[in-house]
């Protein structure tokens, strides 16, 4: 199977369920993880070639797309389009993460102005981030618009999971489950953290109950600061 270099160098989606091509779209492997609504549910990733007009011309790029699986019935899924994917990070160290900014179910391209504008000036949008053995959900909600109130003193509520797999495994994995309000010149005051763990392996679970005990409180501080990033950084700058 023979991936992308954007794939290769910097969406690092191997780390997680490996490059699925147009060749694979029949066969998903689908990865199971756990939603913001505690819900399990099952996602897969593809890559495309498509055709783009670019200054009049016909332009091909890659196209790196996420979708959900959607139950038909026993052993039937569908496929349902979350959005297309982007890497954000630092691509040159191989430290960015395939992402995807969801408004209004739409994926929006994070390196175009419009669609930043369009994110700050928003009530809720979603966010998806996937690699390195994780998957994350996210859902940024103000009561007027996203950056108006995280700079104001209402803030933004946060509500996310993450959803950590050992070794890459398809089975097994732990959630972190994060409800917490953002606001630029202010540290939260109070940070929801609930824990769950999916799966079966005894030897997979010993693991993950093992590394949450020891460390998940301080994940979960990490994915605080990495997803109130994106509003200092990049959407609230």
């Amino acid at each position: 199977m023979k991936c992308s270099n954007i794939v290769k160098n910097c969406l690092i989606l191997t780390a997680l369920s490996g490059c699925a091509t147009s060749s694979d779209f029949a066969n998903p492997a689908w990865r199971p993880f756990k939603d913001i609504d505690g819900s399990v549910r099952e996602i897969s990733f593809y890559s495309w070639k498509v055709l783009e007009t670019k200054d009049g011309k016909h332009v091909e790029r890659d196209s790196h797309v996420a979708y959900l699986a959607k139950p038909l019935g026993e052993n039937l899924k569908a496929k349902q389009k979350i959005g297309e994917m982007y890497p954000l990070g630092q691509a040159g160290e191989n430290s960015a993460m395939a992402t995807i900014f969801l408004l209004d179910g739409k994926s929006l391209n994070i390196y175009d102005e419009p669609a930043v504008k369009a994110l700050a000036q928003a009530k809720t949008f979603d966010f998806y981030e996937f690699g390195g053995m994780r998957l994350s959900h996210a859902r940024f909600t103000a009561k007027k618009a996203i950056c108006r109130d995280f700079k104001g003193k209402t803030g933004v509520d946060l509500l996310m999971t993450t959803n950590y797999y050992p070794r890459n495994s398809f089975t097994d994995f732990y959630t972190a489950l994060i409800n917490v309000n953002l606001r630029r010149d202010n540290a939260p005051k109070e940070i929801g953290y609930t824990p769950s763990f999916t799966g079966s392996d005894t030897t997979l679970q010993h693991e993950l109950k093992t590394e949450e005990a020891k460390q998940g409180k301080n994940i979960a501080l990490l994915n605080i600061q990495e997803k109130a990033s994106i509003l200092f950084n990049i959407i609230c700058k």
